[in-house]
């Protein structure tokens, strides 16, 4: 920038006419240089959008190749149902709940599913819980129809024969194993 004009930025003066057409003039080049450089930006912000949009579907077919490839995948099932014998509690007897196993076991995938099932040894060990929720909280519905003590005997009933063929089931399960049973 030449002298004359860097000291028009000093101060707040009005510039003389002819620096003014001077300045336009100068203006234009970089006005220009400007457009160039938002237009190319824009045009390499389109071209790393779809690059990035190319990259998410490549890490996915990636994923989905190392999911197939999975180690896990080619464990023999003797040697599984012995990690999932070691995953069940130690400290006490498998309680009929979900984030437990043998139960947990069963709803990773449907190969895990048929060994859990499969295996009874899982199944030999329970505890069954007395928990007094289905005494106090009925379901909300039945107030409509039911007083008081009626809904909580109805629903007291049906979570009781729920937890019956439970346990029904889970003992099914475990075949001819030793059982170990706590309350």
């Amino acid at each position: 920038m030449d002298v004359h004009l860097v000291r028009l930025l000093k101060n707040n003066n009005a510039p003389p006419e002819d620096v003014i057409q001077e300045v336009r003039s100068l203006l234009k080049i970089p006005l220009q240089e400007l457009s160039e450089t938002d237009a190319n930006i824009a045009s390499l912000e389109r071209q790393l959008r779809i690059l990035e949009e190319k990259r998410k579907k490549t890490e996915s077919l990636v994923e989905d190749y190392q999911i197939i490839l999975s180690p896990i995948r080619r464990l023999p099932n003797d040697l599984l149902h012995e990690i999932f014998y070691h995953c069940l509690p130690t400290q006490r007897n498998s309680a009929l709940v979900a984030s437990d196993a043998p139960i947990l076991l069963t709803r990773i995938c449907s190969k895990w599913r048929s060994l859990a099932l499969s295996s009874p040894r899982l199944w030999a060990q329970l505890h069954i819980t007395f928990c007094d929720d289905y005494r106090t909280s009925p379901p909300p519905y039945t107030t409509l129809i039911l007083d008081n003590d009626q809904e909580l005997q109805l629903h007291a009933s049906s979570v009781l024969k729920l937890r019956c063929e439970v346990v029904k089931e889970w003992l099914a399960r475990s075949g001819s194993c030793p059982l170990s049973i706590s309350l």
